[in-house]
């Protein structure tokens, strides 16, 4: 019976982190700052197919010359349209953000 015990907890732990794995990798990723950003969460925007040498490329590029207009972005070396718009950049504070809740605002027509 503790045999049946350690399998029975086995499968429930195996159960629990399929759950919360799976869950943590349909959650959006959080807003940040371009300028800050690490390799790891470059390289986790969805869609943009940033490579672990690009990420260090936005990275290197952001240090000598910090982002302030979205435009920026693509002065990286090897930053092509399609990723930059799977970026989707944000204008804020004097600096420039990943942040797709608000993305949609700033590229979606003028409501005037």
């Amino acid at each position: 019976s503790t045999v049946i015990m350690k399998r029975f907890l086995a499968m429930l732990i195996a159960a629990a982190t399929l759950t919360f794995g799976g869950m943590a990798n349909a959650e959006e990723l959080a807003p940040f700052d371009l300028n800050k950003a690490t390799v790891e969460q470059l390289m986790a925007i969805p869609d943009a197919n940033i490579t672990e040498e690009l990420a260090k490329a936005i990275i290197e590029t952001s240090k000598k010359t910090p982002f302030k207009f979205s435009d920026d972005l693509m002065k990286v070396p090897g930053l092509d349209n399609s990723t930059f718009e799977a970026i989707m950049p944000v204008e804020e504070n004097d600096s420039v953000w990943y942040d797709p809740d608000n993305a949609d605002m700033v590229l979606g027509p003028s409501k005037c």
